[in-house]
């Protein structure tokens, strides 16, 4: 499937005060920056966790650490992406129990990336409490998942995508509303007229011919009754006018 560019939803100096709102939004929710730690989902939400931490630390002084996450493991849907999925480093090297981890995502859609998320980190142990911050929320829920913290919201449609374009990963910054165009269907071939056979043309040519006769007896009738009755009038006329010399004799 292709994806048509449409409009821009965010460019360069947007997503950067986007991401610095974001920053400021997750140290006032957890009254600072002691028990948290941020983890991206790669792709693009591994540099964006990379910006919020420094974006934190120009303004509170003090770092947060960053870990990554890859999910291709935990997808419901892996077997139907391919039979050897490439499968990215997952690296979370402080301890998340009793810790309040932001999971950071570019686009939030369905919500099955980050419900396949949450099944990994429990596998790091037991943390506080654990947020989401997405960059752009554009509907279309499936899970029961809901973001903490939002960039922007952008409703779309079924044929309509958002896509997030990093310089980490991409080579330039913006965020995009594209369209998404399917290859063109292929025109429903015309079924095939079946030859009739020998049999089927001689029993047509015999009803024709039937049909015709048919036709012509029924003409030649009704000329013949036409005739009778015109002899008829011809001598009713005839006898009429006998009757009237006699009686003028």
């Amino acid at each position: 499937m292709k994806k048509l560019r449409k409009a821009v939803v965010m460019d360069t100096s947007q997503l950067r005060r986007t991401v610095m709102r974001i920053a400021h939004e997750i140290v006032e929710r957890n009254g600072g920056t002691g028990d948290i730690i941020l983890v991206g989902i790669r792709n693009r939400g591994v540099p964006l966790a990379e910006r919020i931490a420094k974006a934190i630390e120009s303004f509170e002084g003090n770092s947060v650490p960053v870990g990554a996450l890859d999910i291709t493991l935990y997808r419901d849907d892996i077997q139907m992406i391919s039979p050897n999925p490439l499968v990215g480093k997952t690296e979370i090297n402080e301890d998340i129990s009793e810790r309040v981890v932001v999971l950071v995502d570019d686009v939030l859609f369905t919500g099955r990336t980050v419900r396949a998320a949450l099944d990994e980190l429990t596998d790091f142990g037991r943390p506080k409490s654990i947020q989401l911050a997405v960059l752009v929320d554009r509907g279309h829920r499936e899970y029961p998942i809901r973001a903490d913290f939002v960039g922007k919201n952008v409703p779309t449609s079924s044929t309509e995508t958002v896509v997030v374009l990093l310089s980490e990963t991409d080579g330039e910054e913006q965020v995009v509303l594209c369209d998404v165009v399917e290859g063109e269907e292929e025109k429903p071939e015309k079924i095939p007229k079946k030859k009739a056979s020998k049999k089927t043309i001689a029993a047509k040519k015999k009803t024709k011919t039937k049909t015709k006769t048919k036709a012509k007896t029924k003409t030649k009738a009704k000329t013949k009754t036409k005739t009778k009755v015109k002899t008829r009038i011809k001598t009713k006329a005839k006898s009429g006018i006998t009757k009237k010399k006699k009686s003028g004799k």
